[in-house]
């Protein structure tokens, strides 16, 4: 128990020294007792500190920043490189608090072939690749890189009754956005191409749940003895082709 109370109290003790310190007035400057900080040290950039005086790292995207109508924030340092410090909409109830935020918002295609949500994503990436003496990043178009198709959500074996539904479900991601296709292969290895004439079996695709994203749903209504097989999500664009398979497997139904 004494244990306990030694270790709150070190934490209260810490908690208000860090308080007095954040609410401690602003002295004259004298830069030469400034610590030194270096820009490759701070990926969001450098920036002065909240008395005028000294240069800090400065605040990284999604991080909290000095705002002048949240009080508390001035804890915080200002945004860095091509951010601005917003205020959150996203948390009615809760105490104000302003996070900083890249001013442009345009996914961009790196030179190193990777697609980055924004500029200042990249801006961070490139900083850390010279740290590492790596090369340089650069914005190589203000668009994804062109990929090929991955299935990241595929379709899963199911295993149900005569006369039952069936839904198959398959997410493809890919720049240019994939096509999506369902081939089915019965057990004596014949194979048909979805979608067919046949009411009973569907196919439906929309876009999302993310960018560069589509989901394709296969229905099959009034399930058969002759619809057990394997069924395949091929997901393809200009820059190749993927698939994933599942299987089907019909029980029979009995009688009430």
């Amino acid at each position: 128990m004494a244990t306990l109370h030694l270790v709150t109290l070190l934490v209260l003790t810490i908690f208000c020294s860090i308080v007095i310190a954040q609410n401690k007035p602003c002295e004259s400057c004298d830069s030469s007792k400034c610590p030194l900080t270096l820009d490759k040290e701070c990926l969001a950039g450098l920036t002065l500190d909240r008395c005028g005086c000294c240069q800090v790292c400065a605040q990284r995207e999604s991080e909290l920043c000095n705002h002048p109508d949240v009080p508390s924030s001035k804890q915080y340092e200002a945004c860095g490189e091509n951010l601005q410090c917003k205020l959150r909409m996203d948390n009615r109830g809760a105490p104000r608090e302003a996070l900083c935020e890249c001013n442009d918002q345009v996914e961009v295609c790196g030179s190193d072939g990777k697609t980055y949500r924004n500029y200042c994503h990249l801006m961070e990436s490139s900083k850390l690749a010279k740290i590492e003496q790596k090369p340089v990043i650069k914005v190589f178009k203000r668009k994804p890189c062109d990929s090929a198709p991955e299935i990241t959500l595929p379709p899963v074996s199911v295993s149900n009754k005569t006369g039952s539904n069936v839904y198959l479900t398959c997410e493809a991601a890919g720049v240019p956005l994939p096509v999506v296709e369902w081939v089915y292969t019965a057990p004596t290895g014949k194979q048909i191409v979805y979608p067919t004439d046949d009411d009973r079996v569907s196919t439906l695709v929309r876009g999302g749940p993310n960018a560069h994203v589509l989901t394709s749903w296969l229905q099959i209504q009034s399930l058969q003895r002759n619809d057990q097989g394997t069924y395949t999500c091929i997901a393809s664009n200009t820059l190749g082709k993927v698939e994933k398979s599942c299987t089907v497997s019909v029980e029979t139904g009995r009688d009430l």
